[in-house]
């Protein structure tokens, strides 16, 4: 008998917890959008809040102009590099194709003396450029791999 009690015990915690969600969080999910009445608890809700929030910042920052920002930037700072180092580019060039034209460019000088100098400042600016890429990139897969991991939590508390 006491262990029905237990159990009806913890049922009654985990249906008070289930209902009670803090003030702060309901606003937070009503901001959102979310019904409060349809999270099941607190951890549920910090989840759905993680995940909206996400999405918002995916729709402000993502869809600028066809594509991120940084991405179109750092395209303009190759195609500007490439005029300079005399790099022939079409707007159909990806990222990658640009500055390996921009290198080839790059070794041709370095074999010159008398332009050794510029082919190391340009050197420079394009390991700027690749540095920039290489962190756009690792950044896009962190945040990949964010979503897909609050996507497995959700299926958990779900029950999915």
């Amino acid at each position: 008998m006491s262990s029905i009690n237990s159990l009806n015990y913890i049922q009654s915690i985990a249906i008070s917890t289930h209902k009670e969600l803090s003030t702060t969080t309901k606003m937070r999910l009503e901001a959102l959008g979310i019904d409060p009445a349809t999270v099941q608890s607190e951890t549920q809700a910090q989840i759905l809040i993680a995940q909206a929030e996400a999405a918002q910042k995916q729709n402000n920052s993502g869809h600028q102009q066809g594509g991120n920002s940084s991405q179109q930037e750092l395209m303009s700072e190759a195609k500007t590099l490439a005029q300079k180092v005399g790099a022939a580019v079409s707007s159909q060039d990806k990222l990658e194709d640009i500055t390996d034209k921009i290198s080839e460019k790059i070794q041709v000088m370095a074999n010159d003396p008398s332009q050794q100098k510029r082919a190391v400042k340009y050197q420079e600016e394009l390991t700027l450029i690749v540095q920039k890429a290489n962190i756009i990139t690792e950044t896009q897969n962190n945040i990949f791999n964010t979503l897909n991991m609050i996507s497995v939590s959700n299926k958990l508390i779900l029950g999915l």
